[in-house]
């Protein structure tokens, strides 16, 4: 705010507390206690200075007013557990009129998004284990045929299961759908039994033998992969992993440079002809010891406790483990080099790591948001790393699966540390 309305407004706040002093005061009836008035002033000259303080302190108004509308932003426009558009290949070995009507019609949940046509079970389920497609539709050759003698067509449905979210939504649209084929069908009251259906009009006998009709004209069977319990702790820990480093590393490091400047011992620093993208670095390498014994602290407990399955290569969780730490490093140094204390550094890394834990998929399901949540979120490392954790661990994924992932971790970090390296100056003031 400019500082002629500052002035015009701490004076109107002045008046008012005057105004309502002197109708607290009468109303507690101690208007002729002198010592007990002027106790009551003193403590409103301190209140009004430390609003004058939190006034002129334009980062704390931030944290103020900026907290409540972030997180109204993110729970209120970017969460959504309505799951939508999970990237989906298809295995169409009948490859009919028939069977891409049926592909149509799964699409037209919006569930669903065709994004890749596949030749074989085995390559959707490497898909899958790479993370290119969440889900993966196979249609069998015989599917026309069983479809149009009422034979009950089986298609089945593979699904990432490692987010139960996701797995969930997935099976009830396929079941809808299924739903509605079954419902559409008149009931077959020929000798065929309670419960059986008819087939399409495309054609009006059974044939010979009634046993052929089965009670589901049309059935989606969902096998749900690497999670086929659904059970949360398999999906929650992984990510939990890139929390844990993402709370710890951004706050330990933003306080780094500004501790030295409140203690003094700036001053050291800036004495010794020690260069700037050395002392950057220098300051990051202890941390990197400690984010590791965080993650052999979290891989061992949730494999104990949790039976969190560890299928990929720790060699491949390491070496991201090691682009995602210097990634959180490097941007806690961007916020220590800019603030100028220790209280203003916690807020700024609160800023940061709200959105962070929000829209990186670790508490709800990445493919819900709306797509400007989306392009923020890819912004993040912690979206990535969520993404290579739950697919190293839980799918096998190698670390080519995941190089996409890796290489936008690994410019995050170039980026950071290049930006700390121009912002830190090595004197006072």
């Amino acid at each position: 705010m400019s500082d002629p309305w500052r002035s015009s407004f701490l004076i109107r706040l002045r008046d008012a507390a005057a105004r309502l002093d002197e109708t607290l005061l009468e109303a507690m009836g101690v208007k002729a206690d002198n010592r007990l008035r002027s106790s009551w002033r003193r403590l409103r000259s301190v209140a009004r200075k430390e609003l004058r303080q939190l006034l002129r302190d334009r980062l704390t108004m931030g944290f103020v007013i900026g907290v409540p509308a972030v997180q109204l932003l993110l729970f209120g426009y970017a969460i959504n557990q309505d799951v939508r558009q999970v990237a989906t290949g298809v295995v169409d070995h009948s490859n009919t009129h028939i069977s891409r009507e049926l592909v149509a019609q799964l699409e037209a949940t919006q569930t669903f998004t065709i994004v890749r046509s596949l030749a074989s079970e085995d390559e959707a389920l490497q898909a899958i284990e790479a993370g290119e497609v969440k889900a993966a539709i196979v249609i069998p050759a015989d599917y026309t045929r069983a479809f149009y003698r009422g034979r009950g067509a089986e298609v089945l449905v593979l699904v990432d299961a490692s987010d139960p979210i996701l797995a969930r939504a997935v099976s009830a649209s396929a079941n809808g759908l299924m739903e509605r084929h079954n419902r559409r069908l008149q009931r077959f009251d020929v000798g065929a039994g309670e419960g059986s259906y008819r087939a399409p009009s495309q054609r009006n006998s059974f044939g010979v033998e009634p046993e052929l009709i089965r009670p589901k004209f049309l059935r989606f069977a969902v096998l749900n992969l690497f999670n086929p319990e659904l059970r949360t702790p398999i999906y929650v820990v992984p990510g939990l992993l890139g929390v844990i480093l993402t709370t710890t590393m951004i706050l330990m490091t933003s306080l780094a440079i500004v501790r030295e400047r409140e203690r003094g011992s700036f001053e050291f620093l800036i004495a010794t002809p020690v260069r700037r993208s050395e002392l950057m670095a220098g300051k990051l390498l202890p941390y990197i010891s400690i984010g590791f014994l965080q993650i052999v602290i979290v891989v061992v407990a949730g494999w104990t406790l949790f039976q969190v399955p560890m299928k990929g290569a720790l060699f491949d969780l390491g070496l991201a483990s090691l682009i995602f730490i210097a990634a959180n490093l490097t941007l806690g140094l961007v916020i220590s080099s800019l603030c100028a204390s220790q209280f203003q550094a916690t807020q700024v890394s609160f800023f940061f790591f709200l959105p962070s834990v929000l829209l990186s998929g670790f508490m709800f399901p990445f493919d819900a948001m709306p797509k400007p949540a989306q392009w923020l979120g890819e912004v993040l490392p912690l979206t990535h790393f969520v993404r290579i954790c739950r697919g190293i661990l839980l799918r096998g994924s190698s670390s080519l699966d995941l190089a996409g992932e890796l290489a936008a971790m690994l410019l995050f970090a170039v980026a950071g540390f290049l930006v700390a390296t121009q912002v830190f100056k090595k004197r006072l003031g």
